[in-house]
């Protein structure tokens, strides 16, 4: 299966991390805020035959650690909240190469590659940066996972 070209990326303490590392596929990762977007994204993911992953940045200083593949984003309606459920599958350590949040960009906007095609300007990227993993960040999926096919 194919890689899509956009990712996701959170911020999860120690203990979630490691639960959801051994938990593998039977876990998962809850939030308080509803991700309604990433789930119209893994829709469009899977629409194309493309897998959809997630970036789990931790620690202190966040560093990015695991990649997962996302299998489905659920969205639940409470009274009062809403809460999202992310069932991951296979997961993997980040390279050390690739730990810096800063080795991952933001997607440009549809005018930044508009500019880019017609124009001949070169596209700024932002880099990935703390403040943007809560409740999660859509990213462009790194090289590293890119290069991937999954099973």
């Amino acid at each position: 299966m194919a890689v899509h070209p956009l990712c996701l990326a959170v911020a999860v303490n120690g203990d979630a991390l490691e639960r959801l590392l051994a938990e593998g596929d039977v876990g998962g990762y809850r939030d308080s805020h509803p991700w309604y977007v990433a789930a119209t994204l893994l829709a469009t993911a899977k629409d194309q035959g493309h897998a959809l992953y997630l970036l789990l940045a931790a620690g202190s200083a966040l560093r990015l650690s695991h990649w997962a593949e996302v299998v489905d984003i659920e969205v639940h309606r409470y009274a009062s909240k809403r809460e999202t459920q992310v069932k991951i599958g296979a997961t993997g350590a980040v390279s050390p190469l690739f730990e810096e949040l800063e080795s991952v960009t933001l997607p440009p906007t549809t005018w930044q590659l508009e500019r880019e095609q017609q124009e001949g300007l070169r596209v700024r990227r932002v880099h990935l940066d703390s403040h943007w993993l809560r409740p999660y960040a859509i990213c462009e999926t790194p090289a590293f996972l890119l290069a991937r096919t999954s099973s």
